[in-house]
Order: structure tokens, then C-alpha cells, then sequence
């Protein structure tokens, strides 16, 4: 590790940064549209605040070690799953099935995320 505490927080801005995109492409088949531009900037830095809040909890608590380092070495990293196989001294479906289901539990967690923010967010705006 290089600077350890440096090298962790930039690993969890890319985890975030990637989950974060691909959780506001999953987020627009549960979201209304907008009707205009600033509410969908506003729904999109609501939805971005409510998955930050959780990401680092799902990667800590849900993931095991080895689903939490395969993601971080293949979506931060860029790493093959074949390099991170050999990494590792696991075979590359292993890898692969990591990658998988680590991803899979994350999509699961940030979907309850979008869920609830979108049932806040219709909530809040009925009491307008």
C-alpha cells in the first residue's frame, strides 16, 4: 500500500464514483421523469448523497474480503481477472464469481438505497 490512508480513500472515491453511475442508470427505471433539467440534477445529487452514505457500509459489512478486494483490484485497479487470480493464488473463475456476486450484493443494497430515497423524495414533495 502506498500512503495507506490516501490509497484507501481514493480506492472508495473510484468504488464510488463507478457504483454511483451505474446506480443512477439503475435508478432511472424506478425513478419518474423530471420535469425539468434542475429537478433531475436535483434528483441525481439526492440519489448520489443516499448511495455515498451507504456504499461504505455495503462494502464493509455485506461483502466478504475476498468479494470486497476482487471488485477493488478489477473496477479500481483495472487488473485482469486473470492478474488478480494470480494476485491472489485463486483460479480465475473464482475471481470471476467473486466479481459476480460481489457485484450482484451491491446492486441488491443500493437498490433498497434507491427505493426508500425515492419514497422519501415522492413523500417530501406530497407535503409541499
Amino acid at each position: 500500500m502506498i500512503c495507506g490512508r490516501k490509497v484507501i480513500e481514493r480506492e472508495q472515491i473510484f468504488v464510488l464514483a463507478f457504483v454511483v453511475k451505474n446506480m443512477l442508470n439503475f435508478a432511472e427505471e424506478y425513478m419518474t421523469d423530471a420535469n425539468s433539467y434542475d429537478e433531475e440534477i436535483d434528483e441525481q445529487r439526492i440519489m448520489s448523497a443516499a448511495v455515498s452514505s451507504v456504499l461504505e457500509l455495503i462494502l464493509k459489512n455485506e461483502l466478504t474480503t475476498k468479494q470486497n478486494l476482487c471488485l477493488r483490484m478489477f473496477y479500481v485497479h483495472g487488473k485482469t481477472q486473470t492478474q488478480i487470480a494470480r494476485e491472489l493464488k485463486i483460479s480465475q473463475p473464482t475471481v470471476s464469481r467473486h466479481i459476480s456476486t460481489g457485484r450482484d450484493i451491491l446492486n441488491k443494497f443500493l437498490g433498497y438505497c434507491v427505493f426508500a430515497v425515492k419514497k422519501a423524495n415522492n413523500e417530501w414533495l406530497k407535503s409541499l
